[in-house]
């Protein structure tokens, strides 16, 4: 099969597009046929091999990145009765050293109780664009900021709302009843509300310690600021959550020991369940999966690169043409 492949360290410019030998599903495992794959910031760090991304990937010859993943089930491993030969799904693999091969390539195995099935009117990409950043949005508002979907969640910031995350964040903190701010740059604020923010701000003219709101929860998705620069925009059972462990992570947490605020930090997990809820929203129209640029397969670098300049508001993806015959 053809994938991407690094040498960690190597970055962008060192990795190129090369013929492996085609993965074979395990115990428990689907090998799934790519359909369309998106960038996120960790294929940035694991192919740099710097800023965590030793820990989000096993330093595997040759290094085969990328998480998102849409696209059919083309084989089953010993044991797997939940999907079949067939099957639209979408997941991603997960963000721990376990991980060999990653979604930039043909095929990916994956196990087979980690991906959701994919609902008819949702094309590959948009169920590629969703499956990292509104596992993490979910997650990280429902686990750690204790939200609630059709709840009353009062009042949320999200620090990088044009992002993959945070423009996800946005909708599902809405969904969950609350008031929202999103930050980012004055070019990408009519995105921002667009996701349905109710309070779109300029973090290069405001800073984050000057909106005193008494939040709920602040989602640190652009992970920029720290617990000790929002606890005072936090309300008093407020939590700050983030999605990069750091040292600030390591005070802020000890900080919040002495207070009735909470520092949180969020591991995305692939779970079946969120991904199908995600999916059966974007398909229903519910929630808006925003693409800011696609590729094809042969101009994958071309993507990374466009993504590492954080030109735009929402995901690149990658997409493989449809076989013929």
């Amino acid at each position: 099969m053809r994938a991407l492949c690094g040498r960690p360290g190597g970055g962008v410019e060192g990795s190129a597009i090369q013929e492996i030998p085609t993965p074979e599903p395990g115990a428990g495992e689907v090998r799934v046929r790519v359909e369309a794959a998106a960038v996120n910031p960790a294929d940035l760090k694991v192919l740099a091999w710097k800023d965590g991304g030793a820990f989000l990937h096993s330093k595997h010859t040759p290094l085969v990145v990328g998480y998102d993943f849409s696209g059919s089930v083309d084989a089953v491993g010993a044991g797997v009765t939940d999907r079949r030969v067939g099957d639209a799904v979408l997941g991603f693999v997960p963000y721990a050293r376990s991980t060999v091969w990653g979604s930039f390539a043909e095929f990916v195995t994956v196990r087979s109780d980690t991906v959701a099935l994919r609902p008819a009117g949702l094309s590959a990409a948009r169920a590629a664009a969703l499956a990292t950043g509104g596992s993490t949005a979910l997650q990280a508002l429902r686990d750690k900021g204790r939200l609630t979907l059709g709840g009353s969640g009062g009042r949320v910031l999200v620090n990088g709302a044009s992002g993959g995350v945070g423009l996800i964040a946005v909708q599902i903190a809405k969904a969950m009843g609350a008031e929202v701010w999103g930050t980012s740059s004055a070019a990408k604020m009519d995105a921002v509300r667009a996701a349905g923010a109710d309070h779109a701000v300029d973090y290069r003219v405001t800073a984050l310690s000057s909106i005193r709101e008494g939040f709920d929860v602040v989602l640190d998705a652009a992970s920029t600021s720290s617990y000790g620069e929002c606890s005072g925009i936090l309300g008093p059972k407020g939590a700050y959550v983030t999605l990069l462990p750091s040292g600030s992570l390591v005070t802020g947490k000890l900080a919040a020991l002495f207070s009735s605020r909470r520092c949180e930090f969020v591991t995305v997990k692939p779970l079946a369940a969120d991904l199908a809820w995600l999916a059966g929203q974007a398909a229903a129209g519910a929630l808006d999966v925003r693409i800011e640029a696609s590729y094809p397969f042969d101009q994958i670098k071309e993507a990374l690169t466009r993504f590492q300049t954080g030109a735009g508001a929402g995901k690149v993806v990658v997409e493989w043409a449809p076989r013929s015959g």
